[in-house]
């Protein structure tokens, strides 16, 4: 079998001479079809699958659509085309020349001249394209997207063309098509090849359509792609100067300069210049830095502090005469002309090194007493809803006892380290059964020096064919060998073993596509680079410096008395501003690389993996080798739609590897805890990790309108998002040992269903073997078995792995104290960065975590545990607090028993809802009865207080409902109520109905309406789970009732589906209200404004809902994709209540630091020590009342109205909605009920 699988490679000679296709092999491929295009032996294709093959004649670059998924479709006839060939003006012999194909973009040059002939057309061509262009930098790129017949993302391609020259291009389209019949024309020879007029009619339409499509991306083209544009060029001027290709870095800015002058309004071009002038200045070329100077000046452009710190940089080095000092005075009066001043250059410019001395030295020459005066910082914050809380430093450390100064900055080396290496090696917990040859690892030593060995001679190759090849290319953004210089060639060298390393050792039964694999290379290339720079710069010794200075002040914020108004971020900030003061700043950063170069590097690394990693005889002299074969090949899966190419180990390698490999797992720095306090947030691009760049919002790459959004959003507006982060980043970890040594034996034993521990696929049992003679309903039912299988097998597997890391990480953070950096999705949710370990897991996950420092239970600890513990268990959820501490009492026995015999007593716990978080509640009220004063033992047990179906309570508040608000106990009563259980309530009836009316269903479904059947539709229709859904929801539970009539499932589900939406919209009447409304203001902005819905919280987080239509084929050109109409009306409400209940967490989080309270959250589901409950409920009542105190929904109006009515007045198109209709329908707001929000105050299972 894996003869056939290893044939994808040609009849070539490996860069050791020796031949390593067996003769068995070419035997076989001889009765295969060789690919013209590829140059691969291709197997049968079935008759139902048509590749979309993508002609590349240069090898330079790889576009993204050469990885596209291939489509399956009907066959379909081939299109006739002729071509127009020319004889170039190159040295031809009597016996041979050379011939070029004529474009596209030559018929003009053959309508203008019908005189021309084949002979000179290639004379001709050049002067008059130029005349059509006007522009050389336009030449070029046209004629290599002609060329190579590849369609280009826009943002990475810099074939962009002015209105003007759009307009040229559609009269030049005319031109043709007046001229096109004209017998005495050139064209009446390619009538001869039997091109129908029909057809030529059609090209013309089609050029001129492109040419109308070309001109409306022009007429369409924003501020965002322009930006995108720039921070391409950015990227690849910055590699060039890197490498030191300053020539290169100035020809390219020269090319694009006519590009600036027709996008004037980007303030971002002027750091194309920048970056240009700080390496001149870096250089001293005076003479290169006043000649920049006065392109920015002649190009219109308005220079930056930045612009100018450079040149008086460039200035501050050279003798002082009298030439010099005119020439400061005339920079001095045209700063003041773009109203920037000294000042200005020190507060508002970045530099390196000792940039900033000579500034000094040149502002100096021109006031001799001059001291820079630095932008103070800014300490208050702008929202009212938290203008009351002072930005003051917590009275205690939250690792107050837990760690000293020292131990801290032990684990800053240790965290440090990690993150240089990028990935990090950890044990496995998975026991290993087999015996592991201990020659395997020395023969995979001898192995892996070989390949690298073969990997630097192929890559020193290579990079000297492509380097050759680019040197002549005109295009910037195509050119790819500097950034496989930018670093020493051993860092790529290491990541092909990596590679390989990771390939090996991967999965039998799954891969990923090549495409991914290319950009998951590429970015971890450009990780490598990252730190590289900030080594060259400085800046990781200042991160260092200042990360020291801050270590102590979190430790000790006491001896520091100077910052006692201050928090973690302005803390971190002052430190920085001291520091930084004559160096490089943190945020100075490598500009993010193109994914198009990020595609290419990985390709070209990956090619050496797949065409000169070899296995050769004498290597594994064991093995029936006679030649070398590749180490890795590639084929091709049927993913249903399309065919996925992919690559896998030779059954060697991987046999070779996953032996070795069995004892450790590898992870990337960003998937694991920290070991020290996270970086606080300042910045939207500086925080979290140490020195690795964590994303602040969570989001797809390819929208950058919410990156955009950030950008120009003030500072201040967002310091309460960055202090929220920080509080919930500053809270130490550790894990609970107890829990993870039980967790840990049953895993290893094999795993437990009814404990929730994950089985190994082992343990399935496959279905048996089709008889021959089966029927074609046995066939159906068979087939359906094996898909429930191998659902069942990916579905174990993937919960298999997961608890495997989860189990190994917590067993490499045994009796060490951690943390756990966190960031925003774009509906300002809270989460923690590392995806493994963290709170917000599952139960089994949450089980294994401990707060780093404990508190003395103090008066009510105790009972508050008791609390929890009953509350996890779900057994008394209806009943009041007096009633559950009653039952706990009751059930002491068993809560010993628990603790002290998890595995081998009643247990008792594993009849909870959740029992692994019971157990652990049972050991910590276990542990603190040991102790002689129950008050004084010291706890790190987390309790919760969770929301009674929060979304409902945020919509209840919203609309002041009476009715709603009492259903989810915003109103106070002495036993708690429970919407799911009143919504059974009212299905039950109702269903009682239907069966003495003979409704079938509802006749089965007696005995079956029970409050977990309709406890996650409830939960979730708030969120906007919709019927479909809901039915899948419901037909879950159903399946997992043991007498239930499986016939029955999927109608019964039907029928609770539409009895649970019709109970709640009649209970909920204002929540209904409100989403209608919702609905419709979305429906508007989407679908008649075609614009994305945006809104800010109370809080002042901009956000903007990123459903976009997919990219088809063309959007790869027209990158201007549209709002998703559907999924944007769908979403806003649940989003918009998704950004409530982040709101309210934030406002808890930041009021419970300033007074000294231990908070984390799960989204509406507040943590905190147990003795601190009682002040964190008072805290949690105060702020919601406090947010839902403000006007939300009239503000959300004012903002729609403000954001969305301009769009629309500018908006051509006939038959539209009066725009006071419009108004009417954003400023609609529904009418509110007569519930007062205070009473939230005194409900005690508001959270409970």
């Amino acid at each position: 079998m894996y003869k056939l699988l290893i044939t994808r490679v040609t009849e070539r000679i490996s860069p050791h001479g020796v031949f390593f296709i067996p003769k068995q092999v070419i035997t076989m491929q001889r009765s295969m079809r060789l690919c013209s295009f590829c140059n691969f032996y291709h197997g049968n294709i079935s008759k139902s699958i048509k590749y979309q093959q993508v002609r590349i004649y240069g090898t330079t670059t790889v576009d993204i659509l050469s990885h596209s998924p291939i489509k399956k479709g009907k066959k379909q006839r081939t299109k006739k085309y002729a071509e127009l060939l020319a004889v170039t003006n190159k040295t031809a012999s009597t016996k041979r020349t050379e011939i070029e194909k004529l474009t596209a973009s030559d018929l003009p040059m053959l309508v203008d001249n019908p005189d021309i002939t084949t002979d000179n057309s290639c004379e001709s061509k050049d002067v008059t394209l130029n005349q059509l262009f006007d522009s050389k930098y336009m030449n070029e790129n046209y004629h290599d997207f002609c060329d190579t017949e590849i369609y280009l993302n826009i943002e990475n391609n810099v074939d962009i063309v002015t209105e003007n020259e759009m307009k040229d291009n559609l009269n030049i389209g005319n031109e043709i098509k007046n001229n096109m019949l004209q017998k005495d024309s050139t064209f009446h020879s390619i009538k001869q090849t039997k091109l129908k007029d029909q057809k030529l009619e059609n090209v013309l339409k089609l050029s001129t359509g492109n040419a109308h499509k070309k001109m409306e991306i022009c007429k369409t083209e924003n501020k965002y792609r322009v930006k995108n544009y720039v921070e391409s060029l950015l990227a690849h001027i910055q590699v060039y100067l890197s490498c030191g290709l300053l020539n290169r870095a100035n020809k390219t800015l020269m090319k694009c300069r006519k590009y600036v002058k027709n996008n004037l309004e980007c303030n971002e071009i002027i750091k194309l210049y920048n970056i240009l002038l700080e390496a001149y200045a870096f250089r001293r070329q005076i003479g290169k830095v006043l000649e920049l100077y006065d392109m920015i000046k002649n190009d219109s452009l308005t220079p930056t502090s930045q612009t100018y710190g450079y040149i008086f940089d460039a200035l501050g080095n050279e003798t002082v005469d009298k030439k010099q000092i005119e020439l400061l005075k005339k920079l001095n009066v045209e700063m003041n002309n773009y109203n920037i001043s000294f000042d200005d250059i020190f507060s508002k410019s970045y530099f390196k090194i000792s940039q900033q001395k000579n500034i000094l030295k040149a502002i100096r020459i021109l006031i001799p007493d001059f001291e820079p005066a630095y932008a103070t910082l800014n300490r208050n914050y702008r929202c009212k809803l938290v203008e009351k809380i002072q930005m003051a430093s917590s009275c205690e450390s939250p690792a107050k006892g837990i760690l000293t100064i020292k131990q801290l900055k032990d684990l800053l080396e240790t965290q440090l380290q990690t993150e240089l290496k990028i990935e990090t090696q950890i044990p496995s917990i998975k026991v290993c059964k087999e015996n592991i040859n201990t020659n395997l690892e020395t023969k995979i030593m001898e192995l892996e020096n070989y390949w690298k060995d073969a990997a630097l001679a192929a890559f020193e190759r290579n990079l000297k064919c492509l380097k050759q090849k680019e040197c002549q290319s005109h295009n910037a953004l195509t050119i790819l060998y500097p950034f496989l210089e930018v670093l020493d060639k051993e860092y790529y060298i290491d990541a092909i073993l990596r590679e390989i390393r990771q390939l090996a050792a991967g999965s039998e039964t799954f891969s990923s596509s090549l495409k991914s694999l290319y950009v998951a290379l590429g970015k971890y290339i450009y990780r490598k680079y990252e730190i590289e720079i900030k080594k060259q710069t400085g800046v990781l010794d200042k991160i260092i410096n200042i990360y020291s200075k801050y270590l102590e002040w979190y430790l000790h914020p006491e001896k520091m008395p100077h910052l006692n108004n201050m928090n973690n971020r302005t803390v971190w900030e002052y430190f920085e501003y001291k520091e930084t003061k004559y160096g490089t700043p943190l945020n100075f950063t490598s500009v993010n690389w193109p994914m198009n170069v990020i595609i290419n590097i990985g390709k070209f690394l990956y090619h050496i993996i797949l065409n000169d990693i070899m296995l050769k005889p004498d290597i594994l002299k064991e093995q029936d080798l006679k030649y070398s074969i590749p180490a890795f090949y590639t084929l091709f899966r049927n993913k249903g739609s399309y065919l996925s190419e992919q690559i896998k180990p030779h059954p060697l390698v991987s046999k070779l590897y996953r032996n070795v490999h069995l004892k450790t797992l590898t992870f990337e720095s960003l998937l694991l805890p920290s070991y020290s306090p996270p970086s606080p947030w300042v910045s939207i691009h500086l925080g979290g990790y140490l020195i690795t760049k964590t994303d602040f919002i969570r989001t797809s790459s390819d929208f950058g309108c919410l990156w955009h959004k950030f950008e120009n959003t003030e500072p201040e507006q967002l310091f309460p998002i960055f202090d929220s982060l920080n509080q919930l980043s500053s809270i130490p970890w550790k894990i609970n040992t107890a829990i993870l040594d039980i967790v840990i034996k049953i895993f290893q034993d094999g795993g437990s269903v009814e404990l929730n521990v994950p089985q190994s696929v082992s343990v399935l049992t496959p279905p048996g073997p089709i008889n021959k003679n089966a029927t074609v309903e046995e066939k159906q039912k068979a087939a359906i078995a094996i898909a429930q299988y191998n659902q069942k097998k990916y579905d174990t597997y993937s919960l298999w792995c997961d608890t495997l890391y989860k189990l190994s990480i917590a067993n490499h953070f045994r009796n060490k104290i951690f943390w756990l950096p966190h960031n925003l999705d774009f509906r300002g949710r809270v989460y923690p960065v590392p995806p493994y370990l963290n709170h917000l897991s599952s139960d089994l996950g949450r089980s294994l975590l401990l707060f780093g420092k404990g508190k003395p239970l103090g008066p009510n600890g105790l009972d508050w545990l008791k609390l929890h513990v009953i509350n996890l268990t779900n057994f008394k959820k209806a009943g009041s607090v007096k009633e559950r501490l009653e039952y706990a009492n009751q059930n002491m026995d068993n809560i010993l028993d628990s603790a002290t015999k998890p595995l081998t007593g009643k247990m008792w716990w594993k009849q909870s809802e959740e029992p692994w978080q019971t157990l652990a509640g049972c050991m910590e009220i276990a542990n603190a009865l040991k102790t002689p004063n129950v008050e004084e033992y010291v706890s790190t047990f987390p309790v919760h207080q969770d929301g009674s179906c929060n979304g409902l309570q945020h919509y209840a508040a919203l609309g002041k409902d009476k009715i709603g608000a009492e259903s989810v106990n915003l109103h106070p009563f002495d036993t708690p109520k429970d919407v799911y259980s009143e919504v059974v309530s009212i299905i039950e009836t109702q269903r009682q109905i239907d069966a003495k009316n003979n409704v079938k269903i509802a006749q089965i479904l007696e005995g079956y309406v029970k409050r977990k059947v309709i406890k996650q539709t409830v939960m979730t229709t708030v969120y906007g789970v919709t019927k479909y859904g809901a039915k899948h929801q419901i037909a879950k539970q159903l399946k997992d009732m043991e007498n239930f009539p499986k016939e029955h499932i999927w109608s019964a589900s039907i029928y609770l589906t539409e009895s649970t939406f019709h109970s709640l919209r009649k209970m909920f009447k204002s929540a209904r209200e409100i989403q209608d409304w919702f609905t419709e203001c979305a429906q508007i902005i989407s679908s008649i404004c075609c614009e994305n819905v945006e809104w800010v919280t109370p809080l002042g987080l901009p956000i903007i809902q990123p459903y976009m239509k997919q990219k088809s084929l063309n959007n790869y050109i027209n990158d201007n994709r549209k709002p998703d109409k559907i999924k944007q009306r769908n979403a806003f409400a649940p989003n918009f209540i998704h950004s409530l209940d982040s709101t309210h967490m934030m406002l808890t989080g930041l009021n419970c630091n300033k007074n000294n309270i231990t908070f984390v959250s799960v989204h509406d589901c507040f943590w905190t020590h147990s003795c601190t409950i009682d002040a964190m409920n008072k805290i949690c009542r105060e702020q919601f009342v406090a947010l839902h105190s403000e006007p939300i929904l009239e503000d959300l109006a004012i903002f729609f109205v403000k954001r969305y009515l301009p769009i629309y007045k500018q908006l051509k198109c006939k038959d539209k909605p009066d725009i006071e209709t419009i108004r009417r329908c954003l400023t609609n707001v529904p009418s509110k009920g007569t519930f007062d929000i205070n009473n939230v105050l005194s409900s005690v299972y508001f959270f409970n």
